[in-house]
């Protein structure tokens, strides 16, 4: 992904951000996250995961929970 279409995206996940607050605001949770997920996939393009690398990560947490106190 060349530069421009990385910032291009950012900019779409800026904008979704916003409206993610102003959809939950509005007492819309499942849209919020909807909205959610539209965010995540466009972060794992801008930052060229794949699907197999995300598989393998939540396949890793699903083993190890992160300890809440350790993230502090």
């Amino acid at each position: 992904m060349n530069g421009t279409s990385a910032q291009a995206l950012r900019d779409v996940i800026a904008l979704l951000t916003e409206q993610r607050k102003i959809v939950i605001a509005q007492g819309a949770s499942f849209a919020g996250h909807l909205i959610d997920l539209a965010i995540m996939e466009l972060r794992l393009t801008v930052n060229d995961i794949s699907e197999r690398e995300l598989s393998v990560l939540c396949d890793r947490l699903e083993e190890e929970p992160v300890d809440s106190q350790q993230v502090n």
